[in-house]
């Protein structure tokens, strides 16, 4: 996706704001769900009749060499997939939203388009945006299934069944880490090693995780170096997974082993949410944390900062001595990168990124076909060049694999003659790595993937139908007590008396129908646990 650069300032964010965005298509009535049985099935050698696919892609928009590129990827389609033209439309990412609310309130004729976070994915899937694919994959794109995993696939599904191929990449939930500027490691005021060791046996919000952080903070208070002091922002939103709903959050908690033992909660009603709380109020009273804290319009804007933060957090990827190197050229500055869990997670029920073919497809069979070829080895080539663009013009080849972006680095933008967002095209896994990319990207998330723990919640989407109006109602508290995640309230340590406020917020949230909320939950997640083999 993204370059690390972004990926962890934002991504909790996004994983979080993706299961509740509103539906992009209104409320005008749609088809059911579309099924593979719709499908006119013919053989694949069907392709002698000539087909124009109209394929609408999310990114940087219509760039100044966008045309030529589509023009080489049409003369590089016709000798792997015959009497196959594609016609682009490339729709801004900001825009993407209302566009496609447009076209699909026009039912306009579409084969192939991006779905995923800026849209409600299982939501218009409901309305019969999207043709089911299981049959279509299984006849016309097998490869996918060898070169996909399963739980990428199990991502896109909903009620089961398969409406889009995501797009294989970096898919762990954030890792919890600590930012602290080395020197002070160097004057040894805070032991990564015990540190680490303790965040990983404890978890990074408990007591013995908050000694040690507070030992930290003691020693430079003592020293006069607190600067701007200590950021409780993306630690309060990092510390949980496996999200079924988000914005309000409820999460699943529980061993993942254990069917039985996985119960719905609300974040803000669990003891760790009262620890967080009341530890930043007395941070906050000590000195450790700015007074003027809830006044910042942005609280995270003294991170990273020689003069800033003394301790905030993001997530990691790969080593610790490569994301240390990498933060500290970032900031400009020596960094050292401290984790706070052992082991990384994929929990989030959606992929953030697919590509479905829509219902209003004249040619589903060749849809399927391009999309095979977006997503395997065998079009590997095809995907880099309508990813990066033409070598020379618009890249510079490093080697086999490695190549250095003209103009951008990392995703393609607005003003570069060409580059677009390589997560939303297809495997990112037969993508070039960049200059912005670490050494060997591609393998380490990879590996990465492969060894975390995968929750057992992948392929459920939750009906939010029956607690629409209870979740408004939730959320419309959360927004007043605890504000955003870079704009937090009880977790700022700021609010005076913050064991009433907090009490005063679990009232109001019970009124507004939280506890309806958890039940309704509770009773899909078990529903959907009994489907699991």
């Amino acid at each position: 996706m993204k370059t690390l650069k972004s990926v962890f300032s934002k991504t909790i964010i996004l994983s979080m704001a993706t299961a509740l965005i509103l539906s992009a298509c209104g409320k005008t009535e749609s088809p059911k769900p579309s099924t593979s049985t719709d499908v006119k099935a013919t053989a694949t050698t069907e392709t002698a009749k000539p087909v124009t696919l109209k394929f609408v892609t999310m990114g940087p928009g219509k760039q100044a060499d966008s045309q030529e590129v589509w023009d080489e990827f049409n003369k590089k389609l016709a000798t792997l997939l015959p009497n196959t033209k594609v016609e682009f439309e490339a729709v801004l990412s900001t825009e993407f939203a209302n566009k496609w609310k447009l076209m699909a309130a026009s039912s306009e004729p579409i084969d192939i388009a991006w779905t995923g976070y800026l849209l409600d994915y299982p939501g218009e899937v409901n309305k019969g945006s999207y043709v089911e694919l299981d049959a279509l994959v299984d006849k016309y794109a097998p490869e996918i299934k060898k070169e996909v995993p399963a739980w990428v696939l199990d991502r896109a599904r909903v009620n089961g069944k398969l409406y889009a191929i995501p797009g294989y990449q970096q898919a762990v939930d954030s890792r919890p880490t600590m930012r602290v500027p080395k020197e002070f490691i160097d004057k040894g005021y805070i032991d990564p090693k015990v540190a680490q060791d303790t965040f990983y046996k404890y978890g990074p919000v408990s007591k013995e995780s908050f000694a040690v952080i507070e030992g930290y903070l003691e020693k430079l208070k003592a020293n006069n170096q607190l600067r701007k002091g200590f950021s409780p922002n993306v630690l309060w939103s990092m510390y949980n997974h496996n999200f079924i709903t988000t914005l309000p959050n409820y999460i699943l908690t529980g061993d993942y082993k254990d069917p039985k033992s996985l119960k719905v909660v609300n974040q803000f009603e669990t003891d760790k949410e009262q620890l967080f709380i009341k530890t930043m109020t007395d941070w906050y009273a000590k000195g450790y944390i700015r007074k003027d804290i809830l006044s910042l319009q942005n609280q995270r804007q003294d991170e990273g900062k020689p003069d800033g933060n003394i301790a905030w957090f993001h997530s990691m990827i790969g080593s610790i001595e490569d994301q240390s190197k990498a933060e500290s050229t970032r900031w400009g500055f020596p960094v050292q990168v401290i984790p706070m869990e052992e082991k990384y997670v994929i929990s989030a029920l959606s992929d953030a990124t697919n590509l479905a073919i829509s219902r209003t497809s004249k040619n589903p069979e060749r849809a399927m076909q391009l999309l095979n070829l977006l997503n395997t080895a065998k079009g590997k080539d095809l995907y880099n060049l309508l990813v990066w663009g033409i070598e020379g013009k618009h890249y510079k080849k490093i080697s086999d694999n490695k190549i250095e972006t003209i103009g951008y680095q990392g995703s393609g933008t607005a003003d570069a003659k060409y580059g677009a967002f390589k997560y939303a095209l297809g495997n990112t896994a037969n993508s070039f790595e960049t200059q912005a990319d670490p050494t060997n990207f591609t393998q380490i998330w990879k590996d990465t993937n492969a060894g975390a723990v995968v929750s057992p919640l992948l392929g459920f989407k939750p009906n939010l139908d029956p607690i629409k109006t209870d979740l408004a109602q939730v959320q419309a508290v959360v927004k007043e007590y605890a504000g955003a995640p870079s704009a937090l309230i009880l977790e700022s340590g700021a609010v005076p008396d913050s064991d009433a406020k907090y009490k005063e917020f679990m009232d109001k949230m019970k009124k507004a129908g939280s506890d309806k909320v958890t039940a309704e939950l509770q009773k899909q997640v078990d529903e959907f646990l009994k489907t699991k083999k």
